[in-house]
Order: C-alpha cells, then sequence, then structure tokens
C-alpha cells in the first residue's frame, strides 16, 4: 500500500473519529480526549488511535475504558460515514508525548497551532486551492486513456457543462481524442461557451459505441451513470472504465462511482481546474504537457460563478477567490461570462418569468415561498424546461423567505422539483426522500402527481425546520 494513501486514510479516520466522540459518543469519560493521529497497517485490517487526555493516570485509565466501550460504535459509523468495504479494527494507544517534556500550556498551543478548537467553517477559511489534489488513480486513467467520452448530467447547468467542455479540451492538448455529450433544449447562454458547438448529441451515443467506442468515461457533476438521462445513461452501462468529478454531497446509499467528489468544492468546475492544471503540468504519464488556454479557463469561470450564485452564496471560500484569480489572469472576460451566464435571458423566458411569478404563493408567515412553470406556460410563451433556469435565484432573494420550491413540469407529466434554503435549512435531506440529491442549501429531485398535492406535501415537510 503507497504509504502517502496509508496518511491520507489514517487523517481521514482521524477526523471522522473526532467529530464522532464530540459530537455522538455521551460517556463524560471520552469528553476531554484529543485524536492524535491515526496509523493503519500496510493491509488496513488495524487502526491504531492514538489519543491523549488532560489529567493524571486515573483520567488515562477512565478514557481508555470509555473508548473501547465506544469501539462497536464508532467502527460502525466509520464504514458508513467513510464507505469502507472493510473496516479496520481500532485499538486506542495513549500517547505519552506530551509526558515527555511538554506542560499542560504547551499541549493546549499545540492543539490550537493545530486547528484542534476551530471549528469546520474557519478550518475551511484557511484552506487555499493547493489543498485540493486530485486522486493519482484519477490521473493515472486520464493519462492512460486514449479515447474520452466526458458526460455533463441531465438538464446541465454552466458547472456541469462548462466543466465537460474544459476537460475537452485539455485532453485533446494533452495528446487525446475527446468528446462532450450534450442534450436537447440547451439553456440560453449555452452557445457562448467555447467549445459548445463541437459538443455531439446524446442521441448519437449508441452509433458511436459502435464506430468508435471510448476507453474512458468521465461524468462531469454528478456521481452515478443515472444522472446523464433516462436515455443516455443506458448507453453508457457498457464502457467499462468510469469516472466522475462532483462536488454533490452523496445522498443515497447506493455506492458513488469512482473519481473525485468533494463536497467542500463550490462547483465541479473548481475540482476540474485543478485537474487540468494537474494535467499542462506533463507529470501524468500518459498526458503530453501543454499550457491552460483562455478557453479552458473561460468555461471552467463559467462554472464556478454560475454556481456560486456570482459568488454569493454560502459555498463560496477564500480558496473560491484564489481559483477565479488564477482564471482572471488567464485571460477569462469576467464581466461577458457574468453577463452571459446569470444576467442575460431571452423575450419568451421573460414572458415566462412573468407567467411564472403570478403563481408566487407563500406559506409558513411568509418563510416559504412556492412556484411553478407548467407546460400550459411554456406552450404559450414558446420556451421549454431550459427557460426556466434563474428564477428560482430571484424568488430565494425575497426577503424572509426561508425556503424556496420551484414546480417544473417536464414532457413527460413529471415534475421537476428545485429547491433552496438560507442558511441554516437543509432541503437536501427532502431532496433524498424522493430519490433526489443535491446540497443543504441547494437540492432538486423529480416527482409524479398532483402539483398542488406536491406543494402541501413539500411544505409540509419544510416547516418542520421553521422554528
Amino acid at each position: 500500500m503507497d504509504p502517502y494513501k496509508l496518511q491520507r486514510q489514517g487523517a481521514a479516520i482521524r477526523k471522522v473519529l473526532a467529530e464522532l466522540i464530540t459530537t455522538d459518543v455521551k460517556d463524560p469519560r471520552v469528553g476531554f480526549v484529543s485524536i492524535l493521529r491515526v496509523e493503519l497497517n500496510r493491509d488496513q485490517t488495524v487502526a491504531e488511535v492514538l489519543f491523549s487526555v488532560i489529567g493524571g493516570d486515573e483520567d488515562r485509565r477512565d478514557t481508555l475504558a470509555g473508548l473501547k466501550k465506544a469501539r462497536g460504535f464508532l467502527q460502525g459509523r466509520l464504514s458508513d460515514i467513510l464507505r469502507l468495504r472493510h473496516t479496520p479494527d481500532l485499538r486506542f494507544v495513549y500517547d505519552d508525548s506530551a509526558d515527555r517534556g511538554m506542560g499542560v500550556d504547551n499541549i493546549l498551543a499545540e492543539l490550537s497551532a493545530r486547528g484542534e478548537f476551530e471549528d469546520e467553517a474557519m478550518r475551511n477559511r484557511k484552506r487555499t486551492l493547493g489543498s485540493l489534489e486530485p486522486p493519482a488513480d484519477l490521473l493515472r486513467a486520464l493519462g492512460a486513456g486514449r479515447r474520452c467520452w466526458i458526460v455533463p448530467h441531465w438538464n446541465p447547468d454552466p458547472d456541469s457543462m462548462g466543466s465537460a467542455l474544459a476537460l475537452a479540451e485539455a485532453l485533446q492538448a494533452s495528446g487525446k481524442e475527446a468528446v462532450v455529450f450534450t442534450y436537447p433544449d440547451p439553456p440560453y447562454g449555452f452557445a457562448s461557451l467555447p467549445g459548445y458547438g463541437d459538443t455531439v448529441p446524446a442521441a448519437r451515443a449508441a452509433e458511436l459505441l459502435l464506430d468508435a467506442p471510448p476507453d474512458l468515461l468521465l461524468m462531469c457533476d454528478c456521481h452515478h451513470l443515472s444522472r446523464a438521462g433516462e436515455d443516455l445513461a443506458p448507453r453508457l452501462n457498457s464502457i467499462g472504465e468510469v469516472w466522475c468529478i462532483d462536488h454533490h454531497m452523496i445522498a443515497d446509499g447506493s455506492a458513488p462511482l469512482q473519481g473525485w467528489i468533494e463536497p467542500l468544492a463550490s462547483a465541479a468546475s473548481l475540482l476540474v481546474l485543478r485537474v487540468v492544471e494537474a494535467l499542462a503540468s506533463g507529470d501524468v504519464p500518459g498526458a503530453d504537457p501543454f499550457e491552460m488556454t483562455t478557453d479552458m479557463a473561460t468555461n471552467i469561470y463559467a462554472g464556478l460563478y454560475a454556481d456560486t450564485g456570482g459568488f454569493r452564496f454560502p459555498n463560496v471560500l477564500p480558496l473560491t477567490f484564489e481559483a477565479a484569480g488564477r482564471l482572471a489572469s488567464a485571460g477569462v472576460d469576467t464581466a461577458v461570462v457574468a453577463e452571459q451566464m446569470l444576467h442575460q435571458r431571452s423575450r419568451p423566458a421573460t414572458e415566462l418569468l412573468k407567467l411564472v411569478m403570478a403563481t408566487f404563493e407563500f406559506h409558513g408567515r411568509g418563510r416559504i415561498l412556492t412556484l411553478r412553470a407548467d407546460k400550459r406556460m411554456m406552450s404559450e410563451t414558446g420556451t421549454s424546461m431550459s427557460d426556466t433556469e434563474g428564477i428560482i435565484g430571484l424568488a430565494s432573494g425575497t426577503a424572509g423567505v426561508r425556503f424556496v420550491v420551484f414546480l417544473k413540469e417536464r414532457d413527460d407529466g413529471l415534475w421537476r422539483i428545485s429547491l433552496r434554503a438560507t442558511d441554516g435549512g437543509d432541503v437536501q435531506r427532502l431532496a433524498a426522500r424522493y430519490d433526489g440529491g443535491g446540497h443543504v442549501l441547494a437540492a432538486g429531485c423529480t416527482i409524479a402527481g398532483d402539483p398542488y398535492e406536491i406543494t402541501n406535501d413539500l411544505v409540509a415537510a419544510l416547516s418542520e425546520q421553521l422554528t
């Protein structure tokens, strides 16, 4: 086992254990324990958990007894959270290094310097773009691939499409074949994305599988093949090497695709930037070095700008602006991208907006706002599902509103549900009830039924979060 991988796995286990002991283990004997590090043996069957605790010998014995009692619970939760195939046996060992020359004041100073007294938000604000490292296995797969298919999720947004286009150009620059698949009814503004005119309609997938099958499939901004849609997803099952790059939380119990899933990232585009930089460096075997072009940077910036709501959403961190600065330095016209991705809509889309605004309805003393776009409205205005983009953002800006529910009727009679929450709310859990997903503050799902009954059910569920 690669020592670096063992170190990373140990660090991940240490982080989860520290959080579980703080939040879920109620035994007072472990109230003052600090998990210093976790050392895995080579086959990852045993994890030696080194801990320290303030106090004397009796405190150490009590703490060790409490940790041993909680071992079964901790191992089970560890397996669930990190999705480990084989959970290592936890062995708790007191680290006496603090007793060898360090007083309590020095221990506290060291813990503070390591950020032990900081919450996750504080630690994240200190992270830099360089702390996001693409997995070595993903880079090896990209280097080994010769013909690559890149697939954004169905009903793509600028993040999924911008990520896909940037990756395709980067792979082509590194000496590979790469195509991006797209879907009918693209959102307004996609035509302005560099390289969008070279995308391949998803309907041609079956034909290309026969004529020129890929040796690598990369899913962008999603981590399940099903997110490619009912028509395209079945065509992709025959491809052996499948990877993903995504920043969404894993919402259901099914195993995600292998790849890079990092919910800390404010957009998949931010992760793609790091992958493109790694490929460009020439350090990835099988990939020729290249310079990141303005077109690559523009597509990445489009996704980053759109998925952060113009850098307004709570998912924005200092490293987000670090990435934006790099992209601007690469020649991106940031003002033009902002206008095209978030602030422009066609006249028919504006007519649709007028009809949708007439459906605005407040619930829960003005804290829940619901709205609807049905097929009649779209037919009357000559618009489609893609023209609903951006409407929920306008609704979310209403003062006093904590939750927004937007129902959009698909051609097959199903309703696509978009959910938004302000800080302190959680719509991801609600979306997961209907096999959907997303983020805590922005999620979605698809539901069949009467729109008024659907609205009432969703409002009732969200009302439980109102205090």
